[in-house]
């Protein structure tokens, strides 16, 4: 029994430990803390909560086919898996990450057939990036675990006695414990960008128009989108390819070029889900649910950099996961902070 406890509570700090270690190899690079919530829009159900620990390094102009010197081996390999652009500066990455799942009512004890079940996911990630003015490419490679083991129940529990809310009752039907494997990529291309212009407020700003498009492959999910991304600011060429429909990716922006830039933009994207773990995953029970193939988001946010600090607030809106689900949209609001290492 206490070998059993041990080797259950040694997973947390083992990715810690090598989360640190690979951040220390590089002895530079971004930090970033993400917070994601329904609770800005006083609603409590479906994608609930999300939480993720990333790090980027600087980003540094490389050869067409060489990664940089600082690049530990493991992510050598996986930088090889890209499109061959040049003139681009490129970075890679590590992100421990927990997302969580429930249905509309957590008050109810009982099992809900008919809603979306308890889910949470545990997810350790590393990422490679290429950054260019007018393109750039990303792809992850993530390693995660659902069920009892992702910490979900203890984490939303322990959230909800700290503000005094509803405590959510129906964790033991959660979705069940299973290891998931997940790659994914993504590609942004400008279509246009204005020339600098000053106004009354802010010296230098343009506005900008790009497309993307995200694939993902996995057990946990598998999907593709595409969508347009419409920018105003500063020092957009420097912070191209930033943003990124990929849950808690944060680019660089600390250690550009100028690391003085604001932008306001815009997002929306249109996908197909082919599959999900969080409705389709292993249950105690017997669920009905369908998962609504087409999907559609909508994103309003802001990012400011100043010197070795950046801020990232977004207000996120995305359609149902399942087809007999009541209401057509949900929303919740994103928060990052970032800091130079």
């Amino acid at each position: 029994m206490l070998v059993a406890h041990s080797n259950k509570n040694i997973l947390v700090p083992f990715i810690t430990f090598i989360f640190i270690i690979t951040m220390l190899s590089a002895h530079a690079g971004q930090l970033n803390i993400q917070f994601e919530n329904d609770g800005v829009f006083a609603t409590d159900g479906n994608y609930t909560n999300g939480f993720s620990l990333a790090w980027e390094s600087k980003p540094e102009l490389i050869k067409l086919d060489s990664p940089h010197e600082n690049m530990p081996k493991l992510f050598q390999f996986q930088y090889m898996i890209r499109l061959p652009l040049t003139q681009t500066q490129s970075a890679w990455g590590m992100k421990v990450s927990q997302r969580i799942w429930t249905p509309n009512n957590i008050r109810i004890l009982t099992l809900q057939s008919s809603q979306r079940p308890y889910a949470g996911l545990f997810e350790i990630e590393s990422h490679t990036a290429d950054y260019g003015s007018t393109i750039a490419q990303k792809n992850w490679l993530a390693f995660g675990v659902t069920g009892v083991k992702s910490k979900a129940e203890y984490v939303q529990t322990k959230i909800h006695d700290l503000i005094g809310s509803i405590p959510p009752l129906g964790w033991q039907f959660q979705v069940e414990e299973q290891v998931t494997f997940q790659l994914a990529y993504e590609v942004d291309a400008l279509l246009f960008r204005s020339k600098t212009y000053s106004s009354k407020y802010m010296d230098d700003n343009q506005w900008d128009i790009s497309g993307y498009s995200h694939l993902s492959l996995g057990n946990f999910n598998t999907e593709a989108s595409v969508g347009l991304l419409l920018k105003w600011g500063t020092g957009l060429h420097n912070t191209f390819g930033r943003l990124s429909s990929h849950f808690g990716h944060t680019g660089n922006t600390t250690e550009v070029e100028s690391s003085n830039n604001f932008s306001i933009y815009s997002r929306f994207q249109l996908g197909y889900r082919v599959s999900d773990l969080t409705i389709e995953g292993e249950l105690p029970y017997e669920s009905h649910l369908d998962i609504q193939h087409q999907q559609a988001k909508a994103v309003l946010g802001m990012q400011w950099t100043i010197d070795n600090y950046a801020i990232s607030w977004s207000l996120n809106s995305y359609t149902r996961a399942y087809k007999s689900d009541d209401k057509s949209w949900y929303s919740y609001g994103s928060l990052t902070l970032s800091c130079t290492l």
